[in-house]
């Protein structure tokens, strides 16, 4: 009977041995699981991370220990020591390596990428990859004629100036750069005979193109408040009888700052004297001797070609005695002219010069 006791007994333990042992761990919410099995017993640390699988299969001394997952990490195997060298994988050949022992999980953090779409901004010190244990802050970059509104992209779609990606954060990143282009004001108006007038003359006139856009036709005055940074002004200028354009015909600027453009034209036709009078006002009040005359002139000088007046005269004198200074105004005292009394008398000139320079003169002579 007791042959048949010991027989029975080692076909059990055969039979046993040929199937695998099914053990079964929980995690805690220190990411610790324990595993019991039919003599062995060791604990799986996490470090950080969670298992899925509750199962673990020994078989002829062999397992698979569960994979963990950690956000952000990739899994490298076991250690003997908490962050220390990788020990063992998961494929386990020989259960009593690890029996009776806590083994650790080891993690490698994992490298992502940053991706920024500047829009021809520059920036500095950007990093381009990171990891999920940094902290840090984008730079904010820079853009000739623009403002930096802020970033957008993986931050959502509100712009973000100086944006901190703080620790934790995963996954590849994209950065959009947003700007606000700066205006500038563009002012045209014409120069005429070296005068600037703001609100523009009747007669000269010219086009003005924006972006390659024509915005105004054979006008005399334009201005625009908002024009944006790096737009391409053309203005085109168009003839006026009896003048010449002096500054540009057709010439084209790219906005970096406001602009004042003046195109410019000049005739060549010579101002006319309109009234011309000397009158002799008798011996100077004060003068000692009756040698000296005081005379009053006036000139009125009168620009033909705009029809505006401009530059009045100055006096010249000839013979003896002073003139008149040059200066602008049509009455003109000048005071103890000697010599009147001479039997040629005395012969005063006046000389009308408008702003382009023309000149026109006018003489008469006039006896005691």
């Amino acid at each position: 009977m007791k042959k048949w006791n010991k027989l029975l007994a080692l076909i059990l333990a055969i039979h046993c041995s040929l199937y695998p042992t099914y053990a079964y761990f929980i995690t805690s919410t220190e990411i610790e699981s324990k595993i019991k099995t039919l003599g062995y017993n060791f604990t799986l640390n996490g470090n950080g991370g969670i298992f899925d699988s509750e199962d673990v299969t020994i078989k002829n001394s062999a397992t698979i220990l569960p994979t963990p997952t950690k956000i952000g990490y990739n899994f490298l195997g076991y250690s003997n020591i908490l962050g220390g060298e990788t020990n063992y994988s998961i494929n386990i050949n020989n259960i009593n390596e690890i029996n009776n022992k806590e083994i650790f999980a080891n993690w490698e953090s994992i490298n992502y990428s940053i991706t920024y779409n500047l829009d021809n901004g520059t920036t500095s010190n950007h990093k381009l990859e990171y990891n999920v244990e940094e902290t840090f802050t984008l730079p904010n970059p820079t853009k000739t004629g623009h403002t930096f509104l802020g970033w957008t992209g993986s931050n959502g779609t509100t712009p973000q100036k100086d944006l901190v990606i703080p620790k934790g954060t995963t996954g590849n990143l994209i950065f959009n750069a947003n700007w606000e282009t700066h205006l500038f004001e563009v002012d045209v108006n014409p120069i005429i005979q070296n005068t600037t007038y703001n609100s523009g003359v009747d007669g000269f006139t010219f086009s003005v193109w924006l972006n390659g856009e024509q915005v105004a036709d054979r006008v005399k005055d334009y201005y625009n408040e908002a024009v944006p940074y790096g737009s391409t002004v053309r203005v085109y200028v168009y003839d006026r009888n009896g003048y010449n354009i002096t500054s540009f015909r057709d010439k084209t600027w790219t906005v970096t700052d406001s602009l004042f453009i003046n195109p410019s034209w000049y005739d060549n036709i010579p101002p006319t004297i309109k009234t011309f009078n000397v009158t002799n006002l008798g011996l100077h009040a004060n003068q000692g001797t009756e040698t000296g005359w005081d005379i009053r002139i006036y000139v009125e000088g009168y620009d033909e070609g705009t029809g505006i007046q401009k530059y009045q005269t100055w006096l010249v004198p000839y013979g003896n005695g002073s003139g008149s200074p040059r200066k602008d105004g049509n009455d003109r005292l000048m005071t103890d002219v000697i010599n009147l009394n001479t039997a040629s008398g005395r012969t005063f000139c006046a000389y009308a010069i408008d702003n382009a320079g023309n000149e026109a003169e006018q003489c008469k002579t006039i006896r005691n």
